[in-house]
């Protein structure tokens, strides 16, 4: 019987899809928004047409929508990441950082004499 194809590159696609640029557009439109409702609020403000409370409610807003402009921007790195990971692209080389690469063998060589976190040799 044949193994099903392995789901979770197809589901980080889609999510992938999901948090494209489209809305992290829409988060950077809101901040528009809410900075210029905050400046007009402030202005009308300086008249006496608005009150602090209503200053206060709108810098609220401004402060909301950066929130969700930051959220977005990290569920799409975050996705971004997942699909690499699902696709098995997900490392030091391939994301070119400057770290050490992980050696098994090595790691191996320091452990394997070990009981127990206690370090003893067994020479013949």
């Amino acid at each position: 019987m044949p193994s099903k194809p392995c789901s979770m590159p197809a589901s980080v696609w889609s999510l992938r899809k999901e948090t494209r640029l489209s809305i992290v557009e829409a988060a950077q439109a809101q901040v528009a928004a809410a900075e210029t409702a905050l400046k007009g609020t402030r202005d009308e403000a300086h008249v006496g047409l608005r009150t602090t409370l209503d200053v206060l409610n709108a810098q609220q807003t401004l402060l909301n929508a950066r929130v969700s402009l930051v959220s977005a921007q990290r569920d799409q790195i975050v996705a971004s990441y997942a699909m690499l990971a699902a696709i098995g692209r997900l490392s030091t080389v391939n994301l070119a950082l400057n770290a050490k690469r992980y050696n098994p063998e090595h790691h191996y060589d320091q452990v394997k004499n070990t009981w127990y976190g206690l370090r003893m040799t067994y020479e013949d």
